[in-house]
């Protein structure tokens, strides 16, 4: 392998980690939005992934946070082997799983083993407690704010601080990924691994299934499978009530995560009205580049409004 090919941090990393061993199949990865630089390779025949972020002056911590989340849900089985972590350069190594992203599903079978995985994560060992989602939320407002001059819609703000307000007396702090869209759930003939622990941390795991449900389950009957498999038992009203809560908390943020990938691309197509969350959904899973991130956008902010209306929460 040749210097030129790889940023000299990853270059670094990768002769640390496997020190004076020849490198092969070097192949670029889609970072997705979080701007991550991720190189596939292998070394000996097995294969590894190389992941590079830049730090973040907001979150200093981010780095220590997110590894140390990853080597205990490794341990539980739930996330790729850590082999290097290098917090001057941001870069981290693991194993790479021949699995495949989690797409839409009916399959209760599989349907309960991605409950049975995140449940493992969530029954472990406790995470160190990042940033809020509501500090997360004024990062994101900040960053759009930068590239198009405007932030957040201000609803959608202050939905999502009503939300969270109605959702605190309920919730109690568990390990979790707070990142659950489906590029980050791998299904292997082993198992089911989480992978990007990014914004990994304490948090609400009712939240983290929610997110989960967003993407792979866009039918209420969907979502409701999902909650039983994770509870091993039927739902109860509360347990309904609670996972409405928490589902318009995670289409809250995974609406500004998309309003801020818009900014950076220019902005929705002009006068488009919102469409239906599952009909953009579809379409953004079958052929993400052809799907602006602001169509998505519009969509999840809809479906944050119909939701937030039928919210209520009786005593904790």
């Amino acid at each position: 392998m040749s210097a030129p090919e790889l940023h000299p941090d990853l270059a670094a990393a990768i002769e640390a980690a496997f020190p004076g061993r020849p490198v092969a199949d070097v192949t670029p990865l889609s970072g997705g939005f979080s701007g991550a630089t991720l190189l596939a390779f292998a070394v000996d025949g097995a294969p590894y992934v190389a992941k590079r972020c830049a730090p973040d002056p907001s979150d200093p911590g981010r780095f220590a946070r997110e590894t140390a989340c990853m080597r205990a849900a490794s341990e539980r089985g739930v996330a790729p082997r850590l082999r290097h972590a290098d917090a001057r350069a941001g870069v981290t190594i693991m194993d790479r799983i021949a699995g495949a992203p989690l797409r839409p599903t009916r399959d209760p079978a599989l349907l309960g083993r991605v409950a049975a995985a995140l449940r493992r994560l969530h029954d472990g060992p406790p995470f160190p407690r990042g940033p809020s989602r509501m500090d997360f939320l004024r990062s994101l407002d900040a960053q759009r704010a930068a590239l198009a001059g405007v932030g957040l819609p201000a609803e959608l703000v202050r939905t999502a601080d009503a939300l969270e307000r109605v959702s605190a007396p309920h919730a109690h702090a568990a390990p979790c990924h707070r990142d659950l869209n489906p590029n980050n759930v791998l299904v292997a003939a082993d198992g089911v691994y989480l992978v990007d622990w990014t914004t990994a941390g304490a948090g609400d795991p009712l939240v983290d299934l929610a997110q989960l449900g967003v993407f792979a389950c866009p039918r209420p009957e969907q979502r409701e499978a999902l909650l039983e498999a994770y509870l091993g038992r039927p739902a109860s009203d509360g347990d309904r009530a609670r996972a409405r809560v928490a589902r318009a908390i995670a289409l809250a943020f995974y609406a500004a995560g998309f309003f801020v990938a818009a900014a950076r691309l220019g902005g929705p197509p002009a006068g488009e009205e919102p469409r239906p969350l599952a009909e953009v959904l579809a379409a953004f899973g079958a052929a993400p580049e052809r799907t602006h991130p602001g169509t998505v956008a519009a969509a999840l902010l809809r479906e944050v409004r119909r939701e937030a209306q039928e919210v209520s929460l009786g005593p904790p």
